[in-house]
């Protein structure tokens, strides 16, 4: 099941690389969001593999093999420079991800409201807020991870730290997402 909030994602994601509106919607038109498109019938695989990394070494190069043929694809498809063709690689992994956190989410009876508001309070962050999601031990912050951890309950997320850890982890994919759609842009 492919989720609404992942193409919204995608967007939003260049708005806050610095697209506007219009500028966001000629990049999608570009083919940002064909490798995640691409990916439909193996986005569980790969986004596993992205995630969790701990599969057999079989489902690892399946989940590369995916990838690499929607990046093939979308680079006959939309003329992608090289540069292009790995951000939308890595953001047809990230959404994928984004897509299965979703689901997992939305399987243990999170409201759409809720897992919009997820990215909701991703909007609300402040630099320094995204700077410390890229500092790999960024959970290990007790202060930031409890004001993260405070957003995520007043999104609507579920006091339950399995579902606080996956919307946690989609905030970490949503830096991201901004990241690679900044590349993509860029190229």
């Amino acid at each position: 099941m492919r989720n609404r909030l992942v193409t919204a994602a995608l967007a939003w994601g260049l708005a806050l690389a610095g697209a506007g509106a219009g500028h966001a919607q000629d990049q999608a038109d570009d083919g940002m969001d064909c490798v995640y498109e691409e990916l439909v019938d193996n986005y569980e695989l790969v986004a596993e593999v992205f995630l969790y990394g701990d599969l057999t070494e079989e489902e690892g190069v399946e989940a590369d093999k995916a990838v690499e043929a929607a990046q093939t694809s979308c680079a006959m498809k939309h003329g992608y420079t090289p540069g292009q063709r790995e951000a939308a690689g890595e953001l047809g992994i990230l959404a994928s991800a984004l897509d299965y956190l979703s689901e997992e989410l939305m399987f243990s009876g999170v409201s759409d409201a809720a897992l919009d508001g997820v990215l909701d309070a991703y909007d609300n962050f402040t630099d320094d807020d995204v700077d410390a999601l890229f500092d790999p031990d960024w959970r290990s912050d007790a202060a930031f991870l409890g004001k993260l951890k405070a957003q995520m309950l007043s999104a609507g997320i579920p006091d339950e730290a399995d579902l606080i850890d996956i919307a946690l982890t989609m905030l970490e994919i949503a830096a991201l997402v901004e990241e690679a759609s900044y590349m993509f842009i860029l190229e």
